[in-house]
């Protein structure tokens, strides 16, 4: 039995951004666990070769402008990778490099199975694919891109998850059709569309609704490559096509919507309708919200379970959804503060990241639009 203090579950932008404030607060090597079920940064390892980051990246840090996709205010993806738009194996890059200045303690290839509760105020038993683990704390951050969304309608499982496809340049040209228009869609479209195949692109809603917050409308960087090919003869678009079923046909893929409408082709439509909860062992251990997401406390822990925190996308307080590393990071100070304070850690390093701007306590300020042009 291994016993620690503070035990994080993923080493992506979230479960790191954490451990690297837990870090700089002095809690010790022996005290703080991070559990990553592949390798640091693995989420974005498996994106595709052609997609990148919406979030623009800019060293700026100099001037108390931290870049949008640092998980410190002391680092910046943008530095060394000298790219504003990062792929997936370039930010992973700059993760392993955050772990190796901070010395995080990270344990790869390694899957937790279990996690149960010893008692309201004892902490936690975990099991994991090759150990046992007891602590006190336990912040999950563990994500989403492990769980595409395969049943927003009849028929998912024909289709591809856009998260399964590894190059869009390997495909069989052809005629495809792209379901659903947010940021993953239009990636998708933008790059079937380069090479050269016709594409269809359906959305049960276009993107142009009176919210000015990204995590509801198109980013800039998206707007900009959809403009790019909205003159594309082999691109449909269909912005009021709500799928009700996939089915095969013989040799063709028959997308169906809820009027009656059809949509033909010969390959499996590209399911771009994002991802669904999961959180895991720890599922049990939240109490949901009727919108799915798990209730948190002003401190970001479960109301169900003391100690058991939450970090990452799945992030809600009402009405802001956390789901960019630069909302969710100004959230990193909110358990580490209440771990810090209990094991007498040194929160001083709580002014740095408020003067850099992630510490984000206030909620009311994202209920008002504060962009008036």
């Amino acid at each position: 039995m291994i016993k620690t203090e503070v035990v994080i579950v993923g080493a992506g932008p979230a479960g790191l951004g954490c451990a690297a404030l837990l870090k700089q607060m002095g809690i010790e090597d022996q005290e703080l666990i991070v559990l990553e079920r592949g390798e640091v940064g693995e989420s974005f390892l498996r994106w595709p070769e052609s997609m990148r980051f919406i979030t623009p990246s800019f060293p700026c840090n100099g001037y108390h402008q931290t870049d949008l996709n640092a998980i410190t205010p002391d680092t910046s993806p943008a530095f060394n990778a000298g790219k504003e738009h990062l792929s997936g194996k370039e930010y992973a890059k700059y993760l392993n490099m955050v772990v190796n200045h901070y010395k995080i303690p990270v344990t790869t290839q390694t899957e937790l199975l279990e996690v149960s509760s010893i008692g309201p105020s004892d902490g936690f038993y975990l099991r994991t694919s090759d150990s046992e683990i007891q602590c006190k704390f336990l912040i999950w951050a563990g994500g989403e891109f492990q769980s595409p969304s395969m049943n927003a309608f009849s028929g998912a499982e024909l289709c591809q998850h856009n998260t399964h496809i590894r190059d869009w340049q390997a495909l069989e040209q052809g005629h495809y059709v792209v379901i659903g228009g947010y940021e993953s869609g239009v990636d998708a479209t933008f790059n079937l569309a380069k090479s050269a195949n016709k594409v269809t692109l359906l959305d049960c809603k276009p993107n142009d609704g009176d919210t000015y917050d990204p995590s509801q409308v198109l980013s800039p960087y998206t707007m900009e490559r959809m403009k790019s090919i909205a003159d594309n003869k082999d691109i449909d678009y269909d912005g009021e096509f709500e799928v009700s079923s996939v089915y095969k046909e013989g040799d063709e893929y028959v997308v169906q919507s809820t009027d009656g409408n059809e949509v033909r082709t010969p390959f499996p439509p590209i399911n771009c309708t994002g991802f669904e909860m999961d959180l895991g062992p720890v599922s049990d251990l939240f109490v949901y919200q009727d919108n799915g997401y798990p209730w948190v406390s002003a401190f970001d822990e479960s109301t169900k379970r003391r100690n058991l925190f939450l970090a990452g996308p799945r992030l809600y307080h009402d009405p802001t959804l956390l789901c960019f590393i630069y909302k969710f990071r100004g959230r990193f100070a909110a358990p580490c503060r209440v771990i810090g304070s209990e094991l007498e850690l040194d929160m001083s390093v709580m002014k740095h990241y408020r003067q850099a701007g992630m510490v984000l306590e206030d909620m009311d300020c994202c209920k008002q639009q504060e962009c008036f042009c």
